[in-house]
């Protein structure tokens, strides 16, 4: 069982899964509800909100692009070395921006225009617990309205 300590659990709430992000922060799946603790506040995002879950691995599309861009720019260099170097640089940023936002779950939810971006450190552990919660939520909510 996942430690409770440092999450605003309620009394009898049971935790599934309590994992860490890359970037050092946490996510837990509870019952009723997501949390995402950072240093300064814990995100709550009850399974009635979310509308959406969506996870992008890799953009390997974006990661050619901005390997091309860089080959460019090393070929470009002998005719012109500022605009050469400038290309391969961007090139090579972006390369580096496209790994580090791979394993994204985005949690779209009803009342947030923006969706919650994590990045966890165990992709599927997150989402063998978050799928099955979020349906049964759902299941659950449809047998008691059956006009939604």
């Amino acid at each position: 069982m996942p430690s409770r300590d440092g999450l605003d659990l309620d009394r009898g709430e049971r935790l599934h899964y309590r994992g860490e992000l890359r970037s050092g922060d946490e996510i837990a799946v509870t019952e009723q509800r997501v949390l995402v603790r950072d240093a300064d506040e814990i995100t709550s995002v009850p399974y009635t909100n979310v509308s959406e879950v969506s996870h992008e691995s890799f953009d390997w599309f974006l990661a050619i692009m901005s390997l091309s861009l860089a080959g460019f720019g090393v070929y470009s260099l002998p005719a012109n070395a500022f605009v050469g170097a400038g290309l391969a640089a961007f090139g090579l940023w972006s390369l580096y921006r496209t790994y580090r936002h791979r394993d994204q779950v985005r949690i779209h939810t009803h009342s947030q225009p923006k969706p919650i971006e994590v990045f966890p450190e165990d992709v599927e552990a997150l989402y063998d617990e978050l799928e099955p919660a979020i349906d049964a939520v759902r299941n659950e909510r449809q047998t008691t309205d059956p006009e939604s």
